[in-house]
């Protein structure tokens, strides 16, 4: 399980800790290598810019290498719903390329 850290409580301590950046709320398909780490993954989502949610980006690429996006995580919220399968808070990266 992953813990917060970062001193964030929830998703909007995240986006004000982090400033600017892309809200990724949903996957639309993509690739993954297992071999090399490699991922390109159609995001949707919200651009944000001062902590604020500006507009809603859609059909945008996120790629990278998995082993580096891990290596990148700034903070976490402590906002994981224990009701899901899948129980993952919110999460802050640096250096993740996106594309429109």
């Amino acid at each position: 399980m992953l813990k917060p850290f970062g001193g964030c409580r929830t998703q909007e301590e995240l986006l004000e800790r982090t400033g600017d950046g892309i809200l990724v709320t949903g996957f639309n398909g993509g690739n993954f290598n297992s071999a090399t780490g490699d991922f390109s993954y159609g995001i949707e989502g919200f651009l944000f810019r001062d902590g604020i949610l500006v507009h809603p980006v859609r059909e945008m690429l996120i790629t990278g290498n998995l082993k580096s996006l891990w290596a990148s995580i700034e903070a976490t919220a402590d906002d994981a719903r224990p009701c899901n399968s899948k129980s993952i808070p919110s999460l802050a990266f640096s250096k993740v390329a996106f594309s429109a």
